[in-house]
């Protein structure tokens, strides 16, 4: 293994925005002595070896590079876990370390909840991380070896997570750049629930709420700044954000209550004519947001 690398052979489950960019950093740092790629479409998998973001790319479990790795790292919708996991372990070495980069985190606790019985001491050894990055662009062509420098990235360790695969994931996601903190998956899906999952939602209705005006695609030409701001994300990966929808469904239900409960107390203050509330409520989020974007 070269000098200053933590893992010997790494093999990356998904190679679009976030999997390719992991690969990407983890060669540009040197972190990793050879970087393997699967997909389930194998020619996502060959555009990832053409642009240099994997050094060589499998056709699926059977084959027999998956059987030397010493980390994988799961870059694909959460949903997809628990099959793909089921077909790789048998064929990877008993003490390989995984770790993750889904969105939602108490969803994969149960997953490996239930399958620790068919593979003993999976759930030691992995690691749930959620990297604080991306953007409306998706698969490899998008992967950047810079997304996760100076960017957050929560780890969710289990009870049982082995301290030592533990350190050597912090130390990984550290030397590409991260910030790290550490919650458990409850608080961590909460949280995203408000500030990532939400805001995706409202971005998605918004963009399908005015494509249903019979002038809404004319009235989209003229967007300026504030349209364009507010909608980036509406370009996303609509399977992707399905799935978080879902997998995170009761914290992002009870934020949508309180949204739409704010938006019903500004549309009866527009509707009576009400200055005084909608100044109100309007001052508060102004200010909030002026302070944070200072921070």
């Amino acid at each position: 293994m070269a000098k200053g690398a933590i893992f010997s052979r790494m093999l990356a489950i998904g190679v679009g925005l976030i999997g390719g960019s992991i690969c990407l950093a983890a060669k540009k740092k040197g972190l990793a002595g050879h970087v393997l790629g699967y997909s389930r479409k194998l020619e996502t998998a060959h555009e990832a070896l053409k642009l240099g973001i994997v050094d060589e790319c499998i056709a699926g479990p059977g084959d027999s590079n998956v059987r030397n790795v010493d980390v994988v790292v799961l870059s694909i919708p959460v949903r997809q876990y628990k099959q793909v996991l089921t077909q790789f372990l048998p064929s990877l070495p008993p003490n390989c370390l995984i770790f993750d980069a889904g969105s939602t985190k108490s969803d994969v606790a149960l997953m490996l909840e239930e399958l620790e019985p068919q593979f003993p001491g999976l759930k030691s050894r992995f690691v749930l991380s959620h990297p604080i990055a991306g953007g409306e662009s998706h698969g490899p062509a998008a992967a950047v070896a810079n997304l996760f420098e100076g960017r957050n990235c929560v780890l969710c360790p289990l009870p049982q997570t082995n301290p030592v695969g533990l350190k050597k994931v912090e130390s990984f996601w550290s030397s590409i750049g991260a910030k790290l903190s550490t919650m458990n998956a409850m608080d961590h899906d909460e949280m995203f629930g408000a500030v990532s999952h939400l805001p995706h939602l409202l971005a998605f209705s918004y963009v399908a709420s005015v494509l249903g005006h019979p002038k809404g695609a004319d009235f989209m030409k003229e967007g300026g700044a504030g349209y364009r701001d507010f909608t980036r994300i509406a370009a996303s990966s609509p399977e992707m954000w399905a799935d978080i929808f879902q997998n995170n469904s009761a914290a992002l239900l009870k934020m949508l209550s309180g949204f739409e409960a704010n938006i019903a107390s500004l549309r009866a203050a527009i509707e009576s004519g009400d200055r005084s509330t909608l100044e109100r409520i309007l001052g508060q989020a102004s200010e909030y947001r002026s302070r944070w974007k200072q921070n």
